[in-house]
């Protein structure tokens, strides 16, 4: 017994010494524990996954107004939305590594709510900068970007489900040092859970159960039912594509899958130091992001989608199109981005368009996509925002067609068989749209354009 009670002494002794040992290096000569730093010098170390210090001094001024706006979700489904600047999601913000933030957000709330601001990408003390700024007001704070990525922002007034829900959020992007030149994309993945009646000015809301429930109406990227089905993002064979990819959420898992590609290379929150190899599918939580890098051979149409197929149908289709003819990628993108666009024009600057005529038909940001034949023209019925409206028109016929509006003057001549492309002014109004060949209006060659104001900006 006595040799046993020796041995267990021993054995604890060196426990003891072990675990001394261990703490060592971390202790500080006054006795207190030192805290974990970074390994090397992040702030000069080639590839590090951030920066110490207060960064490089330039700073980049951004200002989001908290603001209830109208959005269309999908073909007549109007929606009032709770935005940053008007828009869900809100702009697509680009900065660079070491930028100090000179943050303003300004609450312009017509229903009389509180707002606030939650950057995924700052190091700010959460109860003095994400704090609720009543109706009216305005707070102003500098953040320093010390993390590069894609990052979510996002209001905090609780209850935050339902301020994101009803889509305050956005994308903001922390450019690091050194990314190879690409062909980008921003998008933002959301749900919308709306009522299933709407109230007396036409509009859904959100429907707070649902939400709780997670029984979502819509799941998107950027903001409406299949956006880029019909305005497929642009790529050319065997270029160098990256999508940032964030999920808003706020609450399904976006499994992100392009049909046909594999990725060459995925960065967990867009961190260039945490690079996955090779894979298929990559899991985007809610409130988070990823780097999606991958370039594709062979021309053709290339669909992404969440990979979560309970949900796909419920607008998480889109398509990459690959093509020899598709334009030259931008050498630089807007610091503040349409989130229409996938980022890659300025903010404000492409008018959201809405297609009718069918479920799921959307709003896309290049032309009105119609199609022209002896029984109609698809889809029947146009919305569009005033102003500078394009239209691709496709006859499917054999024979001659046209589209044609009087008080614009307007007339597009369409041969056998021929796609056109053309833009024209319009003024708020309701307008007839017509082949003016004889015979086929009587046929059913007629519709409507209907022309709304543009969501300020």
């Amino acid at each position: 017994m006595r040799r046993i009670l020796i041995i267990g002494v021993l054995i604890e002794v060196a426990i003891v010494a072990i675990g001394l040992t261990w703490i060592a290096p971390f202790a500080r000569e006054d006795g207190n524990v030192a805290q974990a730093e970074p390994s090397g010098d992040p702030s000069t170390d080639e590839g590090a996954f951030r920066i110490l210090g207060e960064g490089t001094g330039e700073v980049v001024e951004v200002e989001l107004e908290a603001r209830e706006t109208t959005q269309t979700l999908a073909d007549g489904v109007d929606y009032q939305v709770w935005t940053f600047n008007g828009t869900a999601p809100g702009p697509v913000i680009r900065v660079k590594l070491g930028d100090t933030i000179r943050f303003t957000l300004t609450n312009a709330s017509s229903l009389n709510l509180s707002h606030s601001i939650d950057f995924h990408a700052a190091q700010t003390p959460w109860d003095v900068n994400y704090q609720p700024v009543p109706p009216g007001e305005t707070l102003t704070f500098d953040w320093v970007a010390r993390f590069p990525g894609v990052f979510m922002y996002h209001c905090g007034v609780p209850p935050v489900l339902h301020h994101i829900a009803n889509g305050m959020y956005g994308a903001i992007i922390v450019e690091p040092e050194g990314l190879a030149p690409a062909r980008e994309y921003v998008m933002t993945s959301s749900e919308f859970y709306a009522t299933d009646e709407p109230g007396q000015d036409g509009l859904l809301v959100g429907d707070v159960d649902k939400m709780t429930a997670v029984e979502p109406t819509y799941v998107v990227f950027d903001g409406m039912f299949n956006r880029y089905l019909d305005a497929p993002l642009q790529a050319r064979p065997g270029e160098l594509i990256r999508l940032w990819v964030m999920n808003a959420g706020p609450t399904l898992t976006n499994s992100f899958h392009v049909i046909g590609a594999l990725f060459d290379h995925v960065y967990a929150d867009g961190n260039p130091t945490s690079v996955l190899n090779g894979l298929q599918t990559y899991n985007v939580p809610p409130g988070a992001g990823a780097m999606f890098e991958l370039s594709i051979p062979d021309e053709g149409l290339y669909p992404f989608v969440t990979h979560a197929f309970a949900y796909t149908g419920l607008g998480s289709v889109g398509v990459i199109q690959v093509s020899q003819d598709a334009p030259t990628p931008p050498e630089t993108y807007p610091a503040f981005g349409d989130p229409f666009t996938a980022g890659v024009l300025e903010y404000g600057s492409t008018p959201a368009v809405v297609a009718g005529g069918g479920e799921g038909d959307g709003q896309g940001d290049g032309p009105i996509q119609i199609d022209a034949a002896i029984d109609g023209f698809t889809p029947g019925t146009i919305e569009a925002h005033e102003g500078e409206i394009a239209v691709t028109i496709t006859n499917l016929d054999a024979f001659d067609h046209d589209f044609t509006i009087d008080e614009l003057d307007v007339q597009l001549l369409l041969g056998p068989s021929e796609t056109v492309e053309g833009t024209f002014e319009a003024d708020v109004g309701e307008y007839v749209f017509y082949c003016s060949i004889p015979g086929h209006r009587e046929a059913g060659m007629e519709g409507t354009l209907s022309v709304t104001a543009t969501i300020a900006h």
